[in-house]
Parts: structure tokens; sequence; C-alpha cells
């Protein structure tokens, strides 16, 4: 005989049914308050000594229950949160894609710009080289004609000097 001292039974033993799930009978009936195991699942039935075991429901808390279905409104939550995220994250990928195109792009045009600014400049350095030359060349016209001018002032002293009187036509 069991003995209770404590709020703790004592002397007794207590077994309840268990077979993996394919393995219960559809018609087995069990006792009113007999527990029947699934071993595999984990889930258990409660008999009430005239339902067979495919007639009965799983036992189930309430407590238990509204636990597991707030858990998964949670997890369903997560998982749209998760996928919405994904989905930001792709399209900045594709932004980044986009803004790294376009930086090679304007670097492609620096580069050419800065090509056109040194072709230019060398340009500018022959144009100056050829106003030095020309610059050379005039001030070299210069002597020539202030030369030639030196000589047709002697020239015409000379014509004065002798004092030869100009050919009659």
């Amino acid at each position: 005989m069991a003995t209770i001292q404590n709020n703790t039974m004592y002397g007794m033993r207590l077994q309840f049914k268990g077979a993996n799930a394919a393995d219960w009978s559809s018609d087995y009936v069990l006792l009113a308050g007999e527990v029947g195991f699934e071993l595999d699942t984990k889930k258990y039935k409660l008999g009430d000594g005239v339902k067979t075991w495919a007639q009965l429901d799983y036992y189930s808390d309430p407590t238990i229950s509204a636990a597991v279905d707030a858990l998964t409104t949670r997890v369903t939550t997560a998982e749209s949160d998760i996928t919405a995220l994904q989905g930001r994250a792709t399209a900045l990928e594709g932004r980044m894609d986009t803004a790294e195109g376009n930086i090679t792009a304007h670097g492609t045009r620096l580069d050419t710009a800065e090509g056109n600014i040194t072709a230019h400049g060398t340009r500018l350095d022959t144009a100056e080289g050829d106003i030095d030359a020309a610059e050379g060349r005039l001030d070299t016209a210069e002597g020539n004609i202030t030369s030639q001018g030196n000589r047709i002032s002697a020239l015409e002293g000379i014509t004065v000097i002798s004092g030869n009187p100009a050919p009659a036509a």
C-alpha cells in the first residue's frame, strides 16, 4: 500500500502505456484516466474508457498551447522581418553596384579630362615657343630695318656730300 508523507507518495510506481505513433492500434480503448504516450513524437492521449485511440484527441494544456501559439506567431513575424530585410539588403547591393559603376565611369571621364588638359598644356607650350620664335624673328626684322634705315641715311648723306646733281631726265 502506498503512503503519502509531506506531499510525497512512497511505495508506488506509476507506469503509462507507450508505443511509437505507427504502433498504436486505431481501435485501442484506453481506460478512464489511463495515459497513452507516443514515444517517438512525445505526444499523449488521456483515455475515457469509451473512445478508441483514433477518436481521442491528443492531450494539450491550454497554457502550453497558448505559449506555442505565441511563439509560432513570433517566429512567423521574425521570418517575415528577415525576408523583408533580405529584400532591402538586395536592393542596397543593387544601388551599391550602380554607384560603383558610376564612380568607375566618372573616374574614366576624369582620366580623359586629365589627358585633354595635358594635351592642351602641350599645345600651349608649343604655341608659346612659336610666339617666342616669332618675336625673335620680329626683333631680327626690326634690327634689319633699323640697319637698312641707317644705310639709307648714310647714302643720302653721301649724295649731299658729293654735291653731284642728280642727272637730268
